[in-house]
């Protein structure tokens, strides 16, 4: 646009001069014959300088009135184009007279291309940010933006739905004002990575009404190119629902299990007490008969039943206590050490070889010792259990083995129980940590696994189980070897 207009004006000044030159001539030629033919000036010496004076000021009056006619006009319609653009009036446009010269022509034709282009450039913006505008203000999310010094600058249809606030209640307050806790966006901007934003950073707003709403706060900061802080932007989703299903689902879920758990006490108790029953009728038969052996035989069904009974009720009070780890660290290889010569005498007795397979210089885990113990030795149990349901091959006998290794880096601690036993199918394996769940249809109270789970869970650890009917069981237990501060 500069180059055109230096064009347009460097191709104006010849025409000027050359106007001028024919105007002074034209002038000078008239005021020779007006002045030696009409005899205006008699003093043959004062007729020169008075026809250059007058052909001075003549030829300044013809030059100042072309210059005005055909460059200052141009130039004062362009620049006040400029000022029409610069006013937003973007619509205007130089009128191309053709009668006008090539040279302004040209200009005017440049001026309106270049207001054209700035205008669908302008257009294009505007559309661009009306579209972005539309996404801000249709998202159902709290979208608000904070300037650096904590003053809140914008904020969509969402905050205004959600918290209640009209935008000219919020608009210049500072950002704390909406916090439950006016330290939670101090702690959310501690909590900004290096790449400057936040997620999901759990914390709680005030309505209007001052009621809490719950929000998950995604928070980035904003920064222009040369890298400066100049805001924030928060964007919050309203979880208030979705806690407070969570919460019923939890409750259900708790109802639920009490019911299962009733379920199970009643139809185990049931159980028990029929084997009193059956226990007792064979007593009184017994006196009735005066038959010793058939007193005998009732009376060990009724203490059968009543030492059942017993075991439930210990089960259940440790099923339904908290539990806590005391913890310390802890040698297991001492531990597995332990439960094999307390049980290996009572398994052979029932014909089942217990074997212990831990290397040396494993590293002590932090763990309640105790715990861990009657984990072990409950599972130990289990598979002897499972040893004596299974009819072996003469090539094959009933084995189980305690083991133990590191994992993970050495970060974790595994123990395995494995045994040859009848093992499980699917379904059973998915089941064996329900509470009141057993395979032994008459000796298990079926809390057992569930406890063992329970002290596995305490400890941050894990249970894994492998399985197949016929080919025995392996269970492994994982710890983590510095402990854990979840629980």
């Amino acid at each position: 646009m500069k180059q055109r207009f230096g064009q347009f004006v460097f191709k104006r000044l010849p025409i000027v001069y050359k106007l001028s030159a024919a105007s002074v001539i034209i002038i000078l030629l008239a005021l020779l014959v007006l002045l030696y033919g009409g005899g205006l000036v008699t003093s043959p010496s004062l007729r020169l300088p008075v026809v250059l004076v007058l052909a001075a000021i003549l030829t300044c009056l013809s030059t100042w009135f072309l210059v005005g006619r055909y460059v200052k006009r141009p130039v004062d319609e362009v620049i006040d184009g400029m000022d029409r653009l610069a006013e937003k009036e973007f619509d205007f446009r130089l009128i191309e007279d053709e009668d006008e010269e090539v040279e302004f022509s040209e200009l005017a034709i440049s001026f309106n291309e270049m207001a054209s282009m700035l205008s669908s450039s302008l257009h294009e913006l505007k559309k661009s940010q009306d579209y972005q505008r539309s996404i801000v203000e249709s998202s159902a999310d709290i979208i608000i933006t904070v300037n650096p010094s904590g003053k809140i600058q914008t904020i969509n249809a969402g905050t205004e739905k959600t918290l209640g606030y009209r935008r000219i209640e919020l608009i210049g307050q500072p950002i704390e004002m909406i916090f439950a806790n006016p330290d939670d966006r101090n702690r959310a901007l501690a909590k900004l990575g290096d790449d400057d934003n936040l997620a999901n950073y759990q914390t709680k707003f005030v309505t209007k009404d001052g009621g809490v709403r719950d929000v998950l706060l995604t928070l980035s900061q904003l920064r222009n190119d040369t890298g400066a802080v100049i805001g924030t932007i928060g964007i919050s989703k309203d979880i208030t629902r979705e806690l407070r299903l969570q919460k019923e689902l939890i409750q259900s879920q708790r109802l639920a299990a009490i019911g299962e758990v009733a379920t199970g006490i009643q139809h185990t108790m049931k159980n028990m007490l029929n084997a009193c029953k059956g226990g007792a009728y064979m007593v009184r038969l017994g006196l009735r008969k005066d038959n010793r052996k058939m007193l005998v035989e009732g009376w060990e069904m009724v203490d059968e039943g009543i030492t059942r009974l017993t075991d439930m009720s210990q089960d259940m009070l440790k099923y339904v206590r908290e539990f806590r780890a005391h913890t310390n660290r802890v040698d297991i290889r001492g531990i597995l050490s332990e439960i094999q010569r307390v049980t290996a005498q009572s398994a052979a007795d029932k014909g089942v070889k217990l074997q212990l397979d831990v290397p040396d210089g494993l590293p002590e885990v932090v763990c309640d010792s105790s715990m861990i113990h009657s984990t072990v030795l409950d599972l130990v149990s289990n598979s002897i259990d499972a040893c004596l349901w299974k009819e072996y091959a003469d090539s094959e006998s009933p084995e189980v083995t305690m083991s133990a290794a590191t994992a993970g880096d050495g970060r974790d601690f595994m123990i395995e129980v494995k045994d040859n036993g009848c093992g499980m199918a699917k379904d059973v394996q998915e089941r064996i940590f329900t509470p009141f769940f057993s395979t032994k249809s008459k000796a298990g109270t079926g809390l057992g696994l569930s406890i063992v789970a329970r002290m596995i869970d305490v400890h941050g650890g894990k249970i894994d189980v492998e399985s197949e009917p016929d080919q025995g069981t392996r269970i492994r237990v994982t710890l983590p070897v510095d402990g854990t501060d979840g629980k």
